[in-house]
C-alpha cells in the first residue's frame, strides 16, 4: 500500500527527516503543511506521518491551522508523528495527538529527534553540527525500525505549565518590524522560495515581510549573503542549515 508523510520545515531538519521516511518506507508521498489551501487525504494510506519542529516547546501555528483543516478520510491508517528539537521537547507530538484525537484519530506513535539547534534569533548555532547530526540520523533508523512494525506507544496529555507559556509565546509572536535587510542583498529571491508559509514577496529587487511570519527563520539562514537579519541580533551569528537539504529543495517540496 501507499504512504504520505505531512512535514513542515523551515531550514530543512524536518524535511530531511521526512524524506529519509519517505525513501525507506518506499512508495511514500511528501507533503507540506505549509500550505494554504484545505488538503484532502482521498487516497487510502497504510502509513499516515507528520513530521515537524517544535517551536516555542509546541507546534508551529500553521501545523495546527493544516491539522484542525485537513479532511482525512483514513480512519484505518498507522498514523505517527517526529517532532525535531533542539532544546526542550515541549508539547509537539502531544498537541498533535490531542487535534488528531479531536477528529476520533489515534496517534498510533510519536517519536522525537534532537537535532541542531538553530533558532539563530535567541542564540548562536554551536559547534558540535557533525555529532549531533550523526546522533539524529541513529536515532531516525530506530524510529523507522518501530514505523515499519507499527510500534505503538502511549502520548501524554499537553503539561499545562509548557502549554501556557507556549500559548503567550504565540499570541505575543510579531516579527515583521523587526526584519532588515542590509545592502549586501542582491535581490536574489533565495528568502521567498524558502519560506514555507509564502510569507515574503520580492519588490524592487527587495523581500518584503508579509504578516504570515511562523519564525521559522529560513530567510536568516538561507540567505546567501547574510543580507537579512533580526534587529541588531544575529548580524554576527553563524548561519545553519540541514547540510543535505540545499534552498532549491527545500523550495520544491515546500512549493508542490
Amino acid at each position: 500500500m501507499e504512504n504520505i508523510v505531512f512535514y513542515f520545515s523551515g531550514t530543512g531538519n524536518s524535511l530531511k527527516v521526512a524524506k529519509t521516511l519517505a525513501k525507506e518506507l518506499g512508495n511514500c508521498e511528501i507533503v507540506s503543511m505549509g500550505k494554504s489551501e484545505k488538503y484532502n487525504v482521498i487516497k487510502q494510506y497504510d502509513t499516515i506521518g507528520f513530521v515537524h519542529p517544535v517551536y516555542y516547546w509546541g507546534l508551529p501555528k500553521k501545523v495546527v491551522e493544516f491539522i484542525k483543516n485537513v479532511n482525512f478520510n483514513n480512519m484505518s491508517s498507522y498514523y505517527y508523528a517526529i517532532a525535531t528539537y533542539g532544546g526542550i521537547i515541549g508539547n509537539g507530538n502531544r498537541q498533535l495527538n490531542k487535534l488528531l484525537n479531536e477528529r476520533n484519530i489515534i496517534l498510533n506513535y510519536g517519536g522525537k529527534i534532537r537535532m541542531v539547534a538553530n533558532y539563530i534569533i535567541n542564540y548562536d548555532i554551536f559547534n558540535n553540527i557533525s555529532k549531533c547530526l550523526k546522533r539524529a540520523d541513529k536515532k531516525l533508523s530506530s524510529i523507522i525500525s518501530d514505523v515499519r512494525n507499527k510500534k505503538n506507544n502511549k502520548i501524554k496529555k499537553p503539561n499545562k505549565k509548557i502549554e501556557q507559556i507556549y500559548q503567550n509565546a504565540v499570541q505575543s509572536i510579531s516579527l515583521v518590524q523587526d526584519y532588515n535587510v542590509n545592502d549586501n542583498c542582491i535581490g536574489c529571491g533565495i528568502c521567498k522560495e524558502v519560506c514555507p508559509v509564502g510569507n515574503i514577496e520580492i519588490i524592487n529587487k527587495k523581500p518584503v515581510f508579509n504578516n504570515k511570519c511562523e519564525c521559522c527563520v529560513a530567510c536568516i539562514q538561507y540567505c546567501p549573503r547574510q543580507a537579512i537579519n533580526y534587529k541588531d541580533k544575529t548580524q554576527k551569528r553563524k548561519r545553519y542549515t540541514h547540510p543535505e537539504i540545499s534552498y532549491t529543495e527545500l523550495s520544491k517540496y515546500n512549493n508542490k
